[in-house]
């Protein structure tokens, strides 16, 4: 196998640039698999400083199920590169499925798109169905509610319909730390016809 037809496997499997495949190559001595092992090894170290990188590049993706309902979402990443790979677009697919078919539809990103003001009327009327109980339980009772109301509204802390033992942050966070670059979802939308 030529040094090319390797970086193009390598990349087709880890997206990443060809400078840090060639790098991986000469410190794996040529071979494709210990290449691929350092890559991914890397990428979980850049993964801690994603928080702070910039997604820049959508893509909007929708999904309509029987002609009577559909989502519609604006995913972003880093490169453009990255926004036009299967791997991308796959994802964008699995999160407007999931969001028509979610149990319970999300009305926010994550809890950081929740306004002080909804927040504090849902804190308000669960504590109303608290009445005649001590403070201290009220609290309790309140904390757990919202928990489950932010698990529940948030789409990022929703359980992937597909899998419910990851949560669509999780989804994404897998591919994130493949393909080395922050995805955020910027926003979406559900339509249901009448």
């Amino acid at each position: 196998m030529t040094n090319v037809e390797k970086v193009k496997q390598i990349r087709e499997q880890t997206l990443s640039p060809i400078n840090k495949i060639n790098a991986a190559l000469v410190k794996a001595n040529g071979d494709v698999d210990a290449a691929i092992k350092i890559l991914i090894a890397e990428k979980q170290v850049d993964a801690n400083d994603m928080a702070n990188r910039v997604a820049t590049s959508s893509v909007v993706h929708s999904y309509v199920h029987n002609s009577r309902v559909g989502a519609m979402i604006v995913l972003a990443c880093q490169t453009d590169f990255s926004a036009k790979n299967e791997l991308f677009g796959n994802l964008a697919k699995n999160i407007c499925m999931h969001i028509v078919s979610a149990p319970v539809t999300p009305l926010y990103v994550d809890e950081a798109d929740i306004s002080e003001h909804a927040k504090a009327t849902a804190k308000s009327e669960f504590a109303m169905t608290c009445q005649g109980k001590p403070a201290q339980i009220v609290e309790k009772i309140v904390d757990g509610k919202m928990k489950k109301w932010y698990g529940e509204s948030c789409l990022l802390n929703q359980p992937f319909i597909k899998d419910d033992t990851k949560t669509i942050k999780q989804l994404i966070q897998e591919l994130s730390s493949t393909i080395g670059e922050k995805i955020e979802v910027k926003r979406f939308v559900k339509v249901v016809a009448q």
